[in-house]
Formats: C-alpha cells, structure tokens, sequence
C-alpha cells in the first residue's frame, strides 16, 4: 500500500534529481553588459540629424550604408543607412530605411516612446531651442526634476531634464 508520505517523499526526490540535472546543464556565468545605443527609425536621415543636432547636441560619430542585413535587423527589410552619434553621453542612431515606413500611432506604440538628456540650468536650453526655433511641444515636473517635450520631424518625443524652478538637480 502507498501512503502519502512516500508519495510525498518519491515527488521530493524526483524534484532533487530534475533541479540538480538543470543547475548542472544552465549554470549562468555573470557577463558584464554595457549600454550600446538607442536606434529610432527616420524617414529623411540628414533631417532628423540636423533637428538632433540643434535640439539636444547630438554629434556624429560615425555613419554608413548598409545592405539588407540592416532591414532584417528591424524588421522592415530592404537596405539603408545609419548614422550614429551621441546626446548627453549616449549613442543614440538614426536610421533611414530604403523602404516605406509604416507611422505608428502613440497608443498602439510599445518601442521607445522618448530619448532624453539631462542638463543642470534649463535656461540656455530654452535659448537655443528659441533661436533653432524648435518649439517645447509641452513641459512638465516629473517627481523632482522639470521635463520639456520636443518632437523630431518624424513625431518621435525628445525630452530634456532639468532642475525644477529655482532647485537643484536631485
């Protein structure tokens, strides 16, 4: 007769055998990952790299044409260009496809839905985007800092951080 407890007991054992059998076959080994880049798709690359340029300081590092390995890397297909750079520190790329883009609608958007820089007085930055006149399509106090809203010509959302009105950067 089988009883509970060596049913119980035959379960255990299994279950011991089963994890020592996948922690013997999936030890993870600790890999140190830096941050690469951000990449947003452009209909006109030389375009969007000029509004960067003039928004948030976006410097070119590096740019190029690709074959379709580029297309079936973002899933639209098809050849096209790069061009890379940094904002603030960090790559952000721009890439134009050789195909037609399909617009997203921000409701049904799950890529990135903004890129954003933080400086410490949000003055000069007013200035410059007055003067390149790029306008603030909205501003907000997000916690303890203040965040302006621009939006590039294909309707990607860039935002700059700052200090909110007269505060330090937390």
């Amino acid at each position: 007769m089988t009883t509970a407890a060596s049913v119980g007991d035959r379960e255990r054992a299994l279950l011991d055998t089963l994890h020592s059998a996948l922690s013997a076959t999936s030890v993870m080994t600790k890999i140190d990952f830096e941050y690469s880049h951000a990449a947003i798709l452009v209909s006109s690359i030389e375009r969007s790299a000029q509004f960067y340029e003039r928004a948030v300081g976006w410097e070119k590092e590096f740019g190029g044409s690709y074959d379709e390995s580029l297309g079936v890397a973002n899933g639209y297909g098809g050849p096209g260009r790069i061009l890379m750079g940094k904002m603030g520190g960090v790559r952000l790329q721009l890439v134009e496809m050789q195909v037609p883009l399909v617009h997203k609608q921000l409701q049904n958007h799950f890529g990135i839905f903004l890129c954003s820089v933080t400086v410490k007085d949000l003055a000069p930055v007013r200035e410059r985007l007055k003067a390149a006149e790029i306008p603030i399509t909205r501003e907000l106090d997000v916690g303890r800092v203040h965040l302006l809203i621009m939006t590039d010509p294909d309707g990607q959302e860039v935002g700059i951080i700052g200090p909110q009105e007269g505060k330090a950067l937390p």
